[in-house]
């Protein structure tokens, strides 16, 4: 995206800050084409079991992010970590309401081998990938930050080192500490 249109959203999302709500359709339509590719690398990311497509996962990022009373959002790359985080917690949300219909009831009782066929491990890495995530924010932002724009945007190195004004062997080793620390909140 050049340089000129990063700027007009800056100067979107500073109108829309001050209360001209009538930015937000504008700031949409210049963002929804990254959002889409954005919910899609989250989804082809994801397990089978989710259904969602990457206009409905957008669609529901647009409604919780513009249903907040608070708009703070300073420039392109707030506003894009902002949806990024608003995704992932749609379908942990998601994840954890198909858990919790799935769950046994205590008067039904089944074998061992029956609750091996249950296949629960894919909606329970995403909610643990969700806490660790979560976690990591809490201790380092911005390597919290990069893991999202890394993972769930698909954004290179270079790209997130341009967006932090950084070295890229910089954004590298945040990305290394913050993947091996995930791996052992994930799986210790």
């Amino acid at each position: 995206m050049p340089d000129t249109a990063k700027q007009e959203i800056t100067i979107l999302l500073k109108n829309l800050n001050k209360g001209d709500n009538s930015t937000q359709d504008e700031i949409i339509e210049i963002l929804y084409r990254e959002l889409h590719t954005i919910a899609r690398n989250i989804l082809n990311r994801e397990n089978a079991n989710i259904t969602y497509q990457a206009t409905e996962l957008v669609n529901e990022a647009y409604i919780r992010l513009f249903d907040d009373a608070k708009l703070d959002w300073q420039d392109r790359k707030h506003f894009l970590s902002t949806a990024v985080i608003v995704m992932r917690r749609f379908l942990v949300d998601h994840a954890r309401k198909k858990i919790a219909n799935k769950r046994i009831p205590k008067n039904i009782q089944f074998t061992y081998d029956d609750l091996l066929e249950k296949n629960y491990s894919k909606e329970l890495d995403i909610i643990k990938l969700d806490d660790a995530l979560s976690t990591l924010e809490k201790l380092d932002e911005k390597q919290a930050s990069i893991v999202g724009l890394r993972f769930f945007v698909g954004l290179t190195d270079m790209e997130i080192s341009k967006l932090y004004g950084v070295s890229r062997a910089a954004i590298n080793l945040e990305w290394q500490m913050a993947k091996l620390w995930l791996l052992q909140e994930i799986e210790p």
